[in-house]
C-alpha cells in the first residue's frame, strides 16, 4: 500500500524570504506516478482484482451448461493515464471451453479511490451472478448473439491460419465511441487476440477474443469464430460492450453492430447483460 508523502517546511524567523531559485530547489510533486510507484500501484491493483474475481460465481440458465469457471490469470491488464491514476485487470469465466463472462476490474488511485466491478455476458442465455455468495446480477437475455461475418471466405483448414484471417477481420473493423455528452473519439485495435479458444464438441472450431481499447482500457469486445454452419464451417461474429456509452463498429466501412447509450439505472439495475458494481475504498496512497 502506497501512502503519499508530505514535505513540511518550518519557517523560522527571521522570515526565509522563498525566491525564484529558492522554490527551484524545493521538491516539486509529480503529475505522475514514479516508475516505482507505478509499479507499485499496478501490483496493488493486481492483488485486489485477483481477490475480488474469485468471489464470484456464475450459472448458465441451462442445467446441462457447465458452471463457468475463472480463467486463473487477467487475459488483459490496462491503464488510462488520461483518465487518472487507475490500474485494471481483465478476467474470463468460461463454461466447455467457450468465453461465458468477461469482467473488467479495476483500481482507482487518483483522482479517485474506489474498485469497479465491470462485466458483460458472452453467454448465449440468460446467467445469474453471485458476489461473496450473495445474489447480485441477474441477466434474463442472451449476452450476445453470432450471426454471419458478411462476405468472409471460408476458414482456413489450419490453426495458425485460421489467426491470421481472424486478426485480418479485425483489422478490417473500426469503432467510434461516443461519450454521454456526445464526445467522438476511435477506439484502438488490440491486433493480437486476449483469448483463443475451441469447443469441438458443439461445433466450434476456432475462436478468438480481441479487444477495442482507449489507452489500453477495453470498452468493446469482438468474438470471432470458426463454426460449424449447414454443414461446412463459416465465419460467425459478435460484440459486446464494455462501457455504458453509445459504440459503433464497422466492419469494412459498413456499419456491423450498435449499441446506444445505457441509462444508469439499467448500469446499476444489475439486470442487464452489462452491468457495473462501484465498492467504495479507503485512500490508499
Amino acid at each position: 500500500m502506497i501512502r503519499r508523502r508530505f514535505i513540511v517546511v518550518t519557517l523560522l524567523a527571521p522570515p526565509l524570504l522563498l525566491t525564484s531559485s529558492l522554490l527551484a530547489q524545493l521538491p516539486q510533486p509529480s503529475a505522475t506516478p514514479s516508475p516505482v510507484e507505478d509499479k507499485e500501484l499496478i501490483a496493488a491493483a493486481l492483488k485486489l482484482t485477483k481477490e475480488a474475481a474469485a468471489k464470484y460465481e456464475f450459472a448458465l440458465e441451462s442445467a446441462d451448461s457447465h458452471p463457468p469457471q475463472l480463467v486463473a490469470e487477467p487475459v488483459l491488464r490496462w491503464s488510462n493515464p488520461p483518465a487518472g491514476e487507475i490500474h485494471g485487470n481483465v478476467f474470463l469465466w468460461t463454461s466447455g471451453g467457450q468465453p461465458a463472462v468477461v469482467g473488467s476490474i479495476f483500481k482507482w488511485f487518483s483522482p479517485h479511490t474506489h474498485m469497479s466491478h465491470e462485466f458483460h455476458s458472452l453467454a448465449e442465455q440468460p446467467l445469474r451472478g453471485k458476489f461473496d455468495g450473495k445474489e447480485v446480477w441477474v441477466s434474463s437475455e442472451p449476452g450476445l448473439r453470432f450471426a454471419a461475418l458478411p462476405a468472409a471466405p471460408l476458414p482456413a483448414a489450419g490453426k495458425p491460419q485460421r489467426l491470421l484471417q481472424m486478426r485480418e477481420f479485425a483489422r478490417a473493423c473500426a469503432v467510434i465511441k461516443r461519450e454521454r455528452d456526445g464526445t467522438l473519439s476511435e477506439l484502438r485495435l488490440l491486433t493480437q487476440p486476449i483469448f483463443r479458444y475451441e469447443a469441438p464438441q458443439v461445433g466450434l472450431i476456432d475462436g478468438a477474443l480481441f479487444a477495442f481499447v482507449q489507452g489500453t482500457d477495453p470498452d468493446l469486445f469482438l468474438l470471432l469464430e470458426a463454426r460449424e454452419s449447414g454443414g461446412q464451417p463459416a465465419w460467425q461474429f459478435a460484440a459486446s460492450r464494455m462501457n455504458s456509452v453509445a459504440l459503433n463498429l464497422r466492419y469494412n466501412d459498413k456499419e456491423l453492430w450498435n449499441v446506444d447509450v445505457l441509462p444508469w439505472s439499467d448500469v446499476s439495475g444489475h439486470q442487464q447483460p452489462y452491468t457495473s458494481f462501484l465498492h467504495k475504498m479507503p485512500w490508499t496512497k
